[in-house]
């Protein structure tokens, strides 16, 4: 392969993958652009939640859930840690980075009367790249990393409509940091040049959610949700250069999905889920962007309650990948997602109404080869997901 081959390309992915693959609503790595649960309980089920909340954070899989879990508050946080080894040019010449992100979740949700609730949600994400030099030796390029920082609140009311029927509809208000270094592109004069960094951007934006459960008996729920896009403002200094084609905003698409959860026996909970995310109409899915596909995720998870202090869950996601072998180049400085997981956790009750919860997570390694425009480009990435919580009810 050429030098001049590897140079055209490396700059490609920079310019145009130097935004990290994002995001909020979730967080990014595991399942998509996400955790796969929000929530330490839910993230020990491999994110099975649609019918079966468990937590104060339940708003960002369906404000509905809400409805289904009482007054209490929770804290939590999950430790992410994205494998990457991106080659590129040579199988001698890879980039490699292994950062630790803290995501933190959590919550507090009050039942009002038999029939309303409030609560407020909070989830987000804390992920980016940094692989440690330049991704060119080109004169004056920066260390090659990025980082991007969400959260959002969704304050969520929920009403039962019937004995059977609960609807939940909240607000997406998210706070966005951002920042960038190393990017290298084409001159107009056909050499390659370093584009200055901005520093640390902020943005906000906002969105609805809309959920529904319908519990026909005590042992059986089903359940709906779907989450608008969530439109962010402008990144100041990155509309000009690395943004433009998103017009300098990085908006979180839309997601919606449908789950089951049913009583094997009064102690054992079995979940299954169908999540559809979406990337249309974002930098993230654009072709000047990142190029990533939309997905579809289908979890199954298991919840056995021991004895009184003890609950035991596992759970399994899959879905199909984003990232195909035609856009790898542009997603050099993205943290490169994983598509299947696996996860075990657990609850320790302390009394009637305190708990703690610990979950790991396992994301199976991802390769994909670069074709095309991406020839010459392969990553491979791997995650691992340690999770702690505490919940109150009140």
């Amino acid at each position: 392969m050429s030098m001049q081959f590897g140079s055209q390309g490396c700059a490609r992915a920079l310019a145009a993958g130097v935004v990290i693959a994002l995001y909020a609503g979730k967080a990014l790595a595991v399942d998509g652009i996400a955790l796969s649960g929000t929530g330490v309980k839910a993230a020990g089920m491999a994110g099975t939640s649609i019918a079966f909340p468990q937590e104060s954070s339940s708003a960002a899989d369906n404000p509905a859930g809400m409805g289904l879990i009482g007054s209490r508050t929770d804290f939590g946080i999950q430790v992410l840690e994205p494998l990457t080894d991106f080659e590129y040019g040579s199988p001698s010449n890879t980039l490699h980075t292994g950062k630790v992100y803290p995501v933190p979740d959590g919550g507090a949700n009050w039942q009002i009367n038999p029939r309303l609730t409030f609560g407020v949600s909070l989830f987000g994400t804390g992920v980016g790249t940094s692989y440690g030099r330049p991704a060119l030796t080109v004169p004056g390029a920066g260390v090659a990393k990025s980082s991007l920082q969400t959260m959002i609140a969704a304050p969520t009311v929920t009403w039962r409509l019937t004995e059977h029927n609960i609807i939940g509809i909240g607000l997406s208000l998210a706070y966005q940091r951002f920042s960038a270094n190393g990017a290298i592109v084409p001159a107009d004069d056909g050499t390659l040049q370093p584009l200055p960094s901005h520093g640390t951007a902020n943005a906000f934006g906002y969105g609805i959610r809309v959920g529904y459960i319908w519990q026909p008996a005590s042992t059986f729920t089903l359940g709906a949700s779907y989450a608008s896009r969530i439109r962010m403002s402008k990144l100041s200094g990155y509309e000009n250069d690395l943004l433009a084609a998103g017009g300098g905003r990085i908006d979180i698409g839309a997601q919606y999905g449908i789950g089951v959860a049913y009583k094997v026996i009064p102690s054992v909970t079995l979940a299954a889920d169908w999540l559809h995310m979406e990337f249309s109409n974002t930098i993230i899915g654009s072709a000047q962007g990142f190029g990533w596909q939309d997905q579809d995720f289908f979890r199954i998870g298991v919840s056995w309650d021991v004895n009184q202090r003890w609950t035991l869950r596992t759970g399994f996601s899959h879905g199909n990948h984003p990232i195909g072998p035609s856009v790898v180049a542009q997603n050099l400085l993205a943290a490169m997602p994983v598509s299947t997981s696996v996860a075990v956790g657990a609850t320790y009750r302390i009394g009637e109404r305190d708990g703690v919860s610990g979950i790991f997570e396992y994301g199976f390694p991802v390769t994909v080869k670069g074709e095309g425009a991406s020839l010459g480009f392969n990553e491979q990435t791997k995650t691992e997901v340690f999770g702690v919580s505490y919940g109150h009810k009140f």
